[in-house]
Order: structure tokens, then sequence, then C-alpha cells
């Protein structure tokens, strides 16, 4: 959803939606990028963004919401592109998960400690 928001999607963004997923959800990467397609394909149809929120929000714990958050910001960062679309599909899920100040102080916290370590 955050990765297709600016029009297309990005190499880059494709193989860091599937290595989150990968990663995230311990899957092989053909089921990874099959899930990344539907879910990508569901946020775009006619129940959108906002029916995939919901579920979500109701479904996912906390640490589970911070996890998500910290996964969506790799993707927006995959391809090294500030883009103000993306940012706004970011911060609907930011409002749509309900996720807090202190939960989000948390996935940034996580992401750029990941950013960091993979860069040493």
């Amino acid at each position: 959803m955050a990765a297709r928001s600016d029009g297309s999607i990005a190499t880059q963004e494709t193989e860091r939606l599937v290595s989150v997923m990968q990663r995230g959800f311990a899957m092989k990467e053909s089921e990874a990028l099959q899930l990344a397609v539907r879910a990508l394909d569901d946020a775009q149809g006619t129940h959108g963004i906002s029916t995939l929120l919901q579920n979500l929000e109701r479904a996912l714990d906390r640490k589970q919401k911070e996890s998500l958050i910290v996964m969506l910001l790799e993707v927006v960062a995959a391809d090294g592109v500030k883009d103000a679309r993306e940012i706004s599909v970011l911060d609907k899920a930011i409002s749509g998960l309900k996720i807090s100040d202190t939960s989000m102080d948390r996935a940034y916290g996580t992401y750029f400690a990941q950013r960091q370590s993979a860069s040493a």
C-alpha cells in the first residue's frame, strides 16, 4: 500500500517488501511475493485501505502493530525517494491502527537501530 501510493512500485520497494514479509512472517520468498501482490491489489480494491486497517487494528496487539509500522518504514524508504503520497499512506496506517505516540517512538527507534546495524 505504501509502496504503490506513488503510482508505481520501484524494484527496490518490491525487493524490500518481500524481504520484510519473509523476515517478519517467516515466509518463503514466493509466498511473500504472492501475499504482497494480493495485499497491494486488495488495498486498491473496493474495500480499500480503510477496511484493511480496521481489520488489522482489531487483530494485532501493540507489539505487532509496532512491527508492522517498522516494516512499512522499511518499504517507504526502500527506493531512497521521499514521496509525499507514501508518507500520507504511512500516516493513514498510523491513524488506522491507532498507534500511540509512545509506540511510534519505539517503532522509529527500532527502524533506525536496524538501519544503523545494517550499515555498520
